[in-house]
């Protein structure tokens, strides 16, 4: 009995090491653009004093304190691309992520998926894939983007990233607003 699962682990195994998380697989990569920032730097940040009568800030820095977890990768790489979008569907049949919205413009694909947090308008996770961008005036040190790939984890308000990514007059930002308002 002892063979046979020792031999099932050895068979299983290879599949586990290619379902690592992506991030990791990729943060060495020179064809990739890696950001990554832990608990720490989020504590720091938060900690920075603010104004408490800037309403603002203070909401920047409450959703600031929230995230636990902050990493992006970008790439040009057709290969990466494919790899990163079969993990995103693998993550999405194993896990409990929602599709909260999709965005579609020329030939780009914007998609943010999110696992439920304590209520409505919070999440445990946001995860934002884009790809298609190989033909928009949008490059990184050089590089064309053909894909991103974001994942902030914590106890996110989508209510506050809606509202600073409309000040911020980022895209998706309304739309996140308008999601987070459906699910109430």
């Amino acid at each position: 009995m002892k063979k046979i699962l020792i031999i099932a682990v050895m068979i299983v195994a290879p599949y586990f090491m290619q379902a690592q998380d992506i991030f990791e697989k990729y943060e060495d990569d020179d064809k990739v653009t890696f950001v990554a920032m832990q608990p720490k730097m989020f504590q720091m940040l938060a900690k920075m004093s603010v104004n408490s009568d800037d309403s603002e800030a203070r909401e920047f820095f409450d959703l600031v304190n929230s995230i636990t977890s902050f990493k992006v990768i970008t790439t040009e790489d057709a290969s990466i691309t494919k790899d990163v979008g079969s993990w995103v569907s693998n993550r999405l049949k194993t896990s409990s992520f929602e599709e909260l919205m999709r965005i579609r413009d020329g030939g780009s694909n914007v998609n943010f998926y999110v696992k439920e947090g304590k209520d409505s308008d919070h999440v445990k996770e946001l995860l934002m894939f884009v790809t298609g961008m190989k033909n928009m005036d949008i490059d990184l040190n050089g590089r064309k983007m053909e894909t991103v790939l974001l994942s902030l984890t914590g106890d996110i308000n989508l209510k506050s990233v809606s509202k600073l990514t409309d000040k911020m007059d980022l895209p998706g930002g309304d739309q996140l607003g308008k999601a987070s308002k459906k699910n109430n």
